[in-house]
């Protein structure tokens, strides 16, 4: 029912969803790194599985930054994941982003150690898609 509705909605849309959130955490031993986070994509009013989620790390310091993008969609909760090292976007999507135009969409930002995983988080960010 859900890919009916979606392609209802998508149908004589051309528009894409994007927006940026910048972050960096202080006091930690890789507080140089910045990364920038931008979701995007879509021809229509959802975000679908294949979407870029982007995150930049201009800072080759030995950690990386994951970001999650989370939104809600008809009362279920959708996610997106982006992961990158040294400088690299390395992109991940992670199931079907459900991200509507307009909606509020939550971003944490981690840096993250190989062989590790989340070495520490920032809290979540507010943007609208």
């Amino acid at each position: 029912m859900r890919d009916r509705m979606r392609k209802a909605v998508r149908t004589g849309l051309v528009a894409g969803v994007a927006f940026a959130v910048t972050a960096g955490l202080a006091g930690s031993a890789n507080a140089g790194t910045i990364a920038t986070i931008k979701v995007s994509g879509g021809t229509g009013k959802f975000l679908d599985y294949g979407d870029r989620v982007e995150c930049h790390d201009t800072k080759a310091d030995g950690y990386g930054v994951r970001t999650y993008a989370y939104s809600k969609v008809n009362g279920e909760e959708w996610m997106q994941v982006a992961s990158c090292w040294g400088g690299k976007d390395d992109l991940v999507q992670s199931g079907n982003a459900g991200f509507v135009e307009g909606a509020d969409v939550r971003v944490k930002l981690c840096y993250i150690k190989r062989g590790v995983g989340d070495v520490r988080c920032t809290g979540y960010k507010h943007a609208k898609a």
